[in-house]
């Protein structure tokens, strides 16, 4: 059988027709959450590292350059390395069974197209949190629903692709 690559294009219906299924939006957030489970793993790991070697990280704006300075390279790095060498998928990606492709539908995406598209993913997730809590109630708000509503908009979108997937000119397929 094997996966099926739709030409550019195609909508749910039309890539149905051709034997070509978008990866539907449980799917994608079950590779999600495993794949954050090994990132908090990863982390955790170098988070004992750095206390064996006493280094006491205070709250405040130490904590932002912690974040920026490990937790985000970790996941551009993993993210990155496994969708372009292990064929388009992340372990949670492999796990659910979907796979990312480039829109053209032809190959696998290449180290840019996945920098780009974890580069966007960790921008939607990672500034917003920054500045919860900073500028007001109305920052706050946005802080919240600006990433759901990234996470959420294959909901709607005729090809299932998250904003991320859009700007990285991807798309994921369910690979049963």
């Amino acid at each position: 059988m094997g996966l099926r690559l739709p030409p550019s294009g195609f909508t749910d219906r039309t890539a149905a027709l051709a034997g070509v299924r978008y990866a539907s939006w449980l799917r994608r957030l079950g590779g999600l959450v495993v794949d954050i489970l090994i990132i908090l793993m990863i982390e955790y790991l170098i988070a004992g590292v750095l206390s064996f070697t006493g280094l006491h990280i205070p709250p405040g704006f130490y904590t932002v350059v912690y974040y920026l300075s490990i937790v985000s390279p970790v996941f551009l790095t993993y993210a990155t390395l496994c969708l372009a060498k292990l064929e388009g998928q992340t372990p949670g990606m492999r796990l659910v069974q979907i796979r990312c492709v480039p829109v053209s539908g032809r190959g696998s995406i290449t180290v840019a197209q996945a920098f780009t598209r974890t580069f966007v993913v960790a921008l939607f997730f990672t500034v917003p949190s920054l500045l919860y809590g900073c500028g007001g109630a109305l920052v706050s708000w946005a802080v919240v629903v600006i990433p759901l509503a990234a996470y959420l908009w294959p909901l709607v979108d005729s090809r299932r692709q998250t904003w991320w997937d859009h700007v990285a000119a991807t798309k994921v397929l369910d690979d049963r």
